[in-house]
């Protein structure tokens, strides 16, 4: 058999994205939901930060001859200008939003590679124990013939005891991945309701290189963490330049003693200059935040890429594995049948032919398991990408 199946998975890009949401917990869907409307939310209140509230003023008073009077007002003090500050504001909120929606995307990627990666382990783990049962029969055989030849004077007591060890020791290894099971079973019941059985695994392929790189969410992630550095540092300097302002109130008062409204108004405009000790430092802080998220872009580039190629050389060791066991079931498949021929003719022990068997069942589960890993990286590099 060729290298038929990795070429497969290279030479076709991930399919269209499918919502597997659905096979998580109805629970973590709903804080999902919830937190999605928190954010937007959060973006409304930022988006419109840089406007000033409008002051509503009521008062009522009496004085010491019982005489009362009453006031009512608006006032605005509204900036108007301050050399990119507004827009910088603005910018900043949107930029916000974007990464806290995409970290809520990112969280929920997480928890789905983490429920497929379960599956994938207690599928593994399951295999597993059916290899420790073959490896169990056939080291059954081993003591058996042990046993013969020690009796039989063939053989000393160390060569028994050695393979009654390795046989004890299997057992022991069983009750070890019964508990894994538990384990795995337990983590996937915490992430969805569904049993293992009516869960479909996402219908996707390796993605190349290219294409990793340009989707990964933690690049976007890390390009939006810029931004918002970026407006911060905008956002600095400008709270340390002039600004204008507009100021305007409306109201009237009436009294007791006038009994008559008495209407008032005044508008006007003000510049505001701070001064302060530590502005440059400030600002230069605010610059060398956003000078090391622009590095850490780069980083972060260069770490997709080293993630990309050890899945994909992961995947590509696991290949020459399976190759490795289709010509160790080849081999098997000769000795089993010269050995059915020899048993059938009564040369050899049926003992031989069951043994050659198990061990050839052995490595048909080994190449069952490489390709549950090899599903595992696929699934690790898709729950990346947005």
């Amino acid at each position: 058999m060729k290298r038929f199946f990795l070429l497969s998975l290279l030479t076709i890009s991930v399919f269209a994205k499918e919502e597997p949401n659905s096979v998580l917990s109805p629970l973590k869907n709903e804080i999902k939901e919830l937190k999605i409307k928190s954010t937007e939310e959060k973006q409304k209140v930022n988006q419109y930060d840089w406007l000033s509230d409008i002051d509503l003023s009521l008062s009522q008073n009496k004085d010491n001859e019982n005489e009362k009077s009453k006031d009512y007002s608006l006032s605005l003090s509204q900036e108007v200008y301050n050399f990119g500050g507004i827009s910088a504001k603005i910018d900043y909120a949107n930029y916000l939003f974007k990464q806290e929606s995409l970290k809520i995307q990112m969280d929920n990627q997480d928890d789905l590679y983490l429920l497929y990666s379960n599956i994938v382990n207690l599928l593994i783990n399951n295999l597993t124990i059916k290899q420790n049962i073959l490896n169990s029969k056939n080291k059954e055989i081993e003591v058996n013939i042990k046993k013969s030849q020690y009796k039989n004077g063939e053989s000393d007591i160390s060569e028994l005891n050695d393979a009654i060890m390795s046989k004890n020791l299997l057992e022991d290894t069983k009750m070890e991945l019964i508990l894994e099971k538990v384990k795995y079973q337990n983590e996937i019941k915490k992430l969805t309701q569904y049993d293992v059985s009516d869960i479909d695994f996402p219908k996707v392929s390796l993605l190349n290189k290219e294409e990793f790189l340009a989707n990964s969410s933690q690049k976007r992630y890390t390009q939006i963490e810029s931004k918002i550095s970026q407006t911060q540092y905008q956002k600095t300097k400008s709270s340390y330049l002039p600004s204008l302002k507009i100021n305007g109130s409306a109201g009237y008062n009436n009294s007791d003693t006038t009994n008559n409204l008495d209407d008032y108004y005044k508008y006007g405009a003000s510049i505001s200059i701070p001064l302060s000790y530590t502005s440059s430092n400030d600002i230069q802080q605010s610059k060398l935040i956003f000078l090391k998220n622009k590095k850490e872009e780069d980083l972060t580039y260069i770490e997709l890429e080293n993630t990309y190629e050890t899945s994909y050389e992961t995947i590509k060791q696991y290949e020459k594995r399976i190759n490795l066991a289709l010509n160790d079931i080849k081999l098997y498949e000769e000795l089993l049948q010269l050995n059915q021929e020899e048993y059938n003719a009564g040369f050899k022990a049926i003992e031989d032919v069951d043994t050659l068997k198990n061990s050839k069942e052995i490595r048909l589960l080994d190449i069952e398991k490489y390709k549950l890993y090899i599903k595992k990286e696929i699934l690790f590099l898709y729950f990346q990408i947005s």
